[in-house]
């Protein structure tokens, strides 16, 4: 008797569910926390009282009448009122021990009556996607979950107890002006309950990364909810777009260029002739000044129309390797003269057949060992690998020159329309590679070293016959 007593007893403790031991006239012997605080009940209470309809309390006595010891018997729409007075229709499983006159009640109630036990919250705050960090009313970091870990490289116990300005110190937020903004953030808070912040975390120039900082006070709880979300990759999307935007504006601006200055700087041209067929002495030497910079001027407009025009649809099937090769003789000539080795390394000559546009990456190519040449002094190397992949369909070049190299501003620039680090250089010739690479479905990646070199690797896709034909005829809509 002492042992069932006692197995009844764990039951009703370690149940999920609201559980209790009673007497046969409903008298609670022992009940669970979740009963308890459910039912606003306790020991010595009668869960009778509780029972709203005749019909439940009659299901109850038949199940204590006719009931098998060994059996459970469930009582559906049991209609019973939780805590309030609210009334709750549920499911009961019943235990009727006759030998102790006692039964064991488990309630299984709807959904929207089950309260969701503290554990299940810590466990979800754990799985959430985002950062998340609470923090008392005086910025003390109390908890975060395991997100932190992966973001800042800080373990949970190295957090919990420090002043929340910690992690706006680690990401080093908008350096000289860090403080301040990190002020304005806090009165934003604490006047109006919630505060975003959004900027550029710069660990080092080579790491830099964006975040958005949302805090929001919970008064229930007193506390205020920090989340941080990483949108490194939303925001260099952004500035792709901008980007885009920016060689867009630099196209339409070198048609109406084009237009406006190519019909003067043509009659100049006509006269700057004709003056030097009679001209001597000083006045010869002027005009072949003027005429060179008439040249020069004409070679701006010629790479910004580059710019302006769209890829045009001239695509065929060529190896890749040939047409470097094809690029390389047209630049010996050049090389010779400089004392530059070209050190051309093909692992798949036979192998590198794609389908695209020709023209156009026969000039992306001049355009990168120009550069490369430009950068190099005698005794120069270029050295040029072309391999498959990555990926199953496409070819990488990576063309690594031993020049005088690029700092890490001139790296993150140099894509931008102008900018030029060279006395007498557009700033056109990359963006076109960039613009033409990224058109043909391809990429352009650039490391470089002050006084050791810049590589850059170029991605082509292999494409088909098929697939481009499929890109370039859809049907209207």
């Amino acid at each position: 008797m002492e042992t069932a007593f006692k197995s009844m007893s764990l039951f009703v403790k370690e149940n999920r569910n609201p559980c209790i031991l009673v007497e046969k006239d409903g008298t609670i012997v022992l009940a669970n926390t979740l009963f308890k605080n459910k039912f606003s009940l306790h020991e010595d209470d009668n869960f009778l009282t509780r029972i709203t309809v005749r019909q439940s309390l009659q299901d109850w006595y038949d199940i204590l009448k006719n009931s098998e010891e060994t059996e459970v018997v469930q009582m559906d729409n049991f209609a019973i009122s939780i805590r309030d007075n609210v009334e709750c229709l549920c499911k009961a499983h019943v235990f009727y021990s006759r030998d102790k006159q006692q039964a064991v009640v488990t309630f299984i109630l709807p959904a929207s009556e089950v309260d969701i036990p503290s554990s299940v919250y810590a466990s979800s705050f754990g799985c959430v996607s985002k950062t998340i960090l609470l923090v008392s009313r005086e910025g003390q970091i109390m908890d975060v979950n395991h997100k932190v870990t992966s973001l800042f490289n800080m373990s949970r116990k190295e957090l919990v107890g420090r002043h929340v300005q910690t992690i706006y110190r680690k990401l080093n937020t908008l350096k000289d002006d860090a403080e301040r903004v990190y002020a304005d953030y806090v009165r934003r808070l604490q006047t109006f309950g919630e505060a975003m912040l959004t900027g550029r975390f710069e660990k080092d120039p080579n790491d830099i990364k964006f975040f958005e900082i949302r805090s929001s006070y919970n008064m229930e709880s007193d506390i205020y909810v920090v989340e941080v979300k990483d949108c490194t990759e939303t925001e260099m999307l952004r500035k792709q777009l901008e980007h885009s935007g920016s060689l867009s504006t630099v196209g339409q601006m070198a048609a109406s260029i084009a237009h406006e200055i190519r019909n003067p700087m043509t009659t100049l041209k006509g006269f700057v002739q004709l003056m030097e067929v009679t001209a001597t002495g000083d006045t010869a030497k002027y005009l072949e000044v003027v005429d060179s910079e008439l040249q020069r001027m004409e070679a701006i407009l010629n790479e910004m129309l580059m710019l302006s025009k769209p890829t045009e649809e001239k695509y065929s099937e060529f190896s890749l390797g040939v047409l470097i090769t094809k690029v390389l003789e047209i630049m010996k000539p050049k090389a010779m003269f400089e004392s530059i080795e070209i050190d051309w390394q093909d692992s798949s000559f036979c192998n590198s057949m794609i389908y695209s546009n020709a023209d156009k990456l026969k000039q992306v190519l001049l355009n990168l060992f120009k550069n490369a040449f430009e950068a190099m002094g005698p005794g120069g190397v270029l050295t040029l690998k072309l391999e498959k992949g990555p990926g199953e369909h496409s070819f990488s070049l990576t063309v690594t020159d031993t020049g005088k190299g690029m700092s890490e501003l001139q790296v993150k620039n140099m894509f931008m329309p102008f900018f030029t680090s060279k006395p007498e250089g557009t700033g056109l010739g990359l963006p076109f590679v960039l613009k033409t690479m990224e058109d043909l479905g391809g990429s352009v990646a650039v490391t470089s070293q002050l006084e050791l070199g810049t590589t850059f690797m170029l991605v082509f896709p292999v494409h088909c016959m098929q697939d481009v034909h499929e890109i370039t005829h859809l049907p209207a809509n």
